[in-house]
């Protein structure tokens, strides 16, 4: 029996070196992250002539250098590598390397290769190692090159250096500004002490050293603190701008998702212990109510994010390329953005960082050194990233909705009042009759200091009132743009709607003079019946947003309210019917009038009935008959509208966000309906409230309107 093993041939070179990791940069990093697991504090790189083929690169580093036997035994066996006996350094930091393959594709950079390490144990003693890529040319097996490894005396201290010369191709600018923000970045743009430092001589390390500095690190509007603990659980804090925990979340409250429209909490995360932090920058200040941020150097914060910003993973304190890099977006910052703009941060106004040890190895790097393998504790990981994002955003969107629902209205008194005070305490100090303001010589200098306060107040409450109303206008206006989109598709659809229902009488004139009455009722009949309805449907439905639109109903009267919740049912009928929905009404105020616009109230009661209608046909919701039902009730302070359903009630959602925008728990829905609904009561100087539960056995919405006699609501406040 002949016995033999198993060998390889020198192309696996190739494919193991440059042909495996798809950057240069990720190469030279392993060479960095071997000076890092040597318990290194510096690592320099320097590059000569390397801008065209044939230059040089150095990595030279002062850590614990190698032994004979850890250079012969380690760093040559491909594939092996100590760090996963040892996972500690002599110095107690965690090793990052795991396959020992990293580093062959920068040694494969150039035809030659020379290692020098200079041994701790071993002072006075260095290793040398040359490698010469040609001779495997003509070898059959990489196991029948020898090399030779001299060791000389030396009055150097410990540390290992490797030159790479004869590069095959040359590092171009863009490679070269690559490598020096991934240097840059390895240990981050944070204010952290780092006991472990990069130099690079070359002139694009140099010009982004700076731009990646962490002077605006403290710049933020908010900053998201997310920790995940041994037991898979989660909790965040969310601070405002001057540091302060302005919210916290414990598990139940963060990790909280909504798939199809049911809520769930996830019992743990399986990923690793780790750390989420997020700085969120405001990059239109104009819009803010603070003024701090006035002050700030927008633009100078904008082009340091331009180099820093993403969220990046650091697996034992050493950044893990390419997460973070630009145009990798692993969280899903910038689509989450885009579905949900409000109040979410994007990789364009953030910087952040997800911090995991992983003691137990549970994250796997890719061979390529291009991340890690995407399994489920890596899944997880994200996941818990991601939860904490969402939470932080509703968090957000509930305190500026808090602050500008009503706030408009509110500001306009406060400021009427102001006004009136600023104006009596001028018409004091300045009677009429002597021509200018302060003229007797008996006004005090703390009468001048109380008008001065007052005129900033009136000014300052007028800022807080037209901001308050730039809000508004920026989330009416995307809503104005759909109402005009509808009105025009709505009017032409009306012509095709009657030209259909036409050619159907046609064609029902002709069939019943060519085939006889059984034929027609059998064959052409029902057919006909059908076209003829789905046209009248399409009419009905091309009328419901030109009724809603109506000129006339913009104008602000008397509405009653009754008679304004008939009209705007009857909208509805065609759509409530073809759905076996019935609307009950009971409507008990006649006559209670709200200074308003009929569309104010139409808009409730539509979209009312538009959210009913779709909890009543959901896949949950219970096997009942379908009743919408709306109350008017006389109140001895106004009038309560009340609004009850019979189907699954409200349970995908938190009560206090079924009336944020953008919270809804359909897949096509845009979460606007009850936020529409929340701003008129509060422009009205109303009230609202809501039960997961009511009599029906569903929802149950209760609104409550002032009057005419007791509305304080000024003229033209209607939306």
């Amino acid at each position: 029996m002949q016995q033999s093993h198993l060998r390889f041939a020198p192309e696996i070179l190739a494919r193991l070196g440059e042909e495996l990791v798809p950057h240069a940069d990720l190469g030279i990093m392993e060479l960095v992250r071997n000076a890092y697991d040597a318990d290194a504090t510096k690592c320099t790189l320097s590059l000569t002539n390397a801008a065209d083929p044939g230059g040089t690169l150095v990595v030279s580093d002062n850590g614990v250098g190698m032994t004979l036997d850890q250079l012969a035994s380690g760093f040559l066996v491909l594939g092996k590598s100590e760090k996963s006996d040892s996972q500690f350094t002599p110095d107690g930091r965690r090793k990052v390397g795991e396959k020992g393959l990293g580093r062959l594709a920068a040694l494969r950079l150039g035809g030659e290769v020379e290692i020098v390490t200079r041994p701790e144990s071993e002072p006075g003693r260095a290793h040398i190692l040359k490698i010469d890529w040609s001779r495997f040319e003509g070898a059959a097996t990489i196991e029948d090159v020898l090399f030779d490894i001299d060791t000389v005396p030396t009055q150097s201290r410990r540390g290992t250096t490797v030159t790479v010369s004869g590069l095959r191709n040359g590092l171009a600018q863009p490679e070269v500004k690559r490598l020096s923000h991934s240097l840059l970045l390895l240990t981050g743009p944070f204010q952290e002490e780092n006991d472990f430092r990069i130099e690079c001589d070359a002139p694009e390390f140099r010009s982004l050293h700076d731009a990646l500095g962490a002077k605006f690190i403290s710049d933020f509007e908010y900053r998201l603190v997310a920790e995940l603990d041994v037991d898979g659980q989660l909790r965040a804090d969310l601070y405002n701008w001057r540091n302060e925990v302005e919210f916290h979340g414990e598990h139940h409250d963060v990790a909280l998702s909504r798939t199809r429209g049911v809520k769930t909490v996830p019992v743990r995360f399986f990923a690793p212990p780790a750390s989420f932090e997020l700085r969120m920058y405001n990059l239109n200040p104009s819009r803010s109510h603070e003024v701090r941020l006035a002050q700030q150097d927008t633009e100078g914060i904008r082009r340091w994010l331009q180099h820093v910003g993403g969220v990046h993973l650091y697996h034992r304190s050493l950044r893990v390329q390419p997460y973070g890099d630009p145009g990798n977006d692993w969280l899903g910052l910038n689509l989450r953005r885009a579905s949900s703009p409000e109040v979410r941060p994007s990789t364009n106004t953030s910087v952040g960082r997800i911090r995991v040890d992983d003691l137990d190895n549970l994250l796997r790097p890719k061979t390529d050194r291009s991340g890690f393998v995407e399994s489920t504790e890596f899944h997880d990981l994200q996941d818990f990233a991601k939860r904490a994002l969402d939470w932080a955003a509703a968090k957000r969107l509930d305190k500026r909705e808090q602050r500008r629902v009503g706030q408009a209205a509110k500001q306009r008194e406060k400021a009427a009042q102001t006004e009136i005070r600023f104006r009596a305490m001028a018409a004091l100090l300045a009677p009429e009759d002597e021509g200018t303001l302060f003229a007797e010589q008996s006004v005090s200098t703390e009468q001048v200091k109380e008008l001065a306060a007052l005129a900033i107040e009136t000014i300052e409450e007028s800022r807080e009132e037209t901001a308050a109303v730039r809000e508004d206008l920026m989330l009416y206006r995307s809503l104005a743009t759909v109402g005009t989109s509808t009105a025009v598709f709505a009017h032409e659809s009306l012509k095709p709607s009657g030209l259909i229902k036409n050619e159907v009488q046609v064609i029902r004139h002709q069939a019943k003079q060519r085939v006889s009455p059984g034929d027609y009722e059998e064959d052409f009949k029902p057919s006909l019946d059908l076209v003829e309805q789905c046209a009248e449907t399409v009419g009905a439905f091309a009328r419901l947003p030109l009724s809603l639109l109506e000129k006339v109903k913009r104008t602000v009267s008397d509405v009653d309210i009754d008679e304004s919740c008939k009209a705007a049912a009857r909208l509805f009928d065609r759509f409530v019917g073809e759905r076996d929905i019935e609307i009950a009404l009971d409507l008990g105020a006649p006559g209670l009038s709200v200074r308003t616009t009929v569309a104010d109230i139409e808009s409730i009661v539509s979209n009312l009935i538009a959210n009913a209608a779709h909890a009543l046909t959901r896949t949950d919701a219970p096997q009942r008959p379908r009743v919408f039902r709306l109350r008017t009730i006389p109140l001895d302070d106004g009038i309560e509208i009340s609004a009850d359903d019979s189907g699954p009630g409200i349970h995908d959602m938190p009560l206090p966000e079924i009336w944020l925008p953008g919270r809804t728990a359909r897949n096509n829905g845009t979460g606007l309906g009850l936020t529409i609904v929340r701003d008129i009561v509060a422009d009205l100087n109303g009230r609202r409230e809501a039960f997961p539960q009511g009599e029906l056995g569903g929802a149950s919405i209760r609104l409550w309107l002032p009057t005419v006699q007791l509305a304080t609501t000024p003229e033209g406040a209607g939306s």
